[in-house]
């Protein structure tokens, strides 16, 4: 079944790609790459559209979804092996948006 779901969240993502779903972009990047994409890709794949996600919610005024990704990017660096003091020195640097 995770291939099922992988199937479905590149459907959500061809979604996106039509005009006026832009504010629907961050939200559908944090649940395909939170709970699809790793079931069937290296969990290294998806920290990079995380802070994708991250970037767009800053963009469009989406705080908490960017924050979701950004929390959720941190969780996956942290289980790929990522050193911790580097995982603290990129959250300190984006300490202000979490705390808004």
């Amino acid at each position: 079944k995770p291939h099922e779901g992988r199937e479905m969240a590149k459907a959500a993502e061809l979604i996106l790609e039509k005009p006026g779903m832009r504010s629907r972009a961050v939200r559908t990047i944090f649940a395909t790459q939170s709970f699809c994409y790793h079931w069937t890709s290296p969990l290294q794949d998806t920290i990079a559209p995380l802070l994708k996600g991250y970037q767009a919610g800053l963009e469009i005024g989406d705080n908490e979804s960017a924050c979701y990704c950004l929390f959720t990017r941190s969780y996956h660096l942290f289980f790929t092996g990522r050193a911790l003091d580097s995982i603290q020195k990129e959250l300190e640097a984006t300490i202000h948006v979490m705390t808004q």
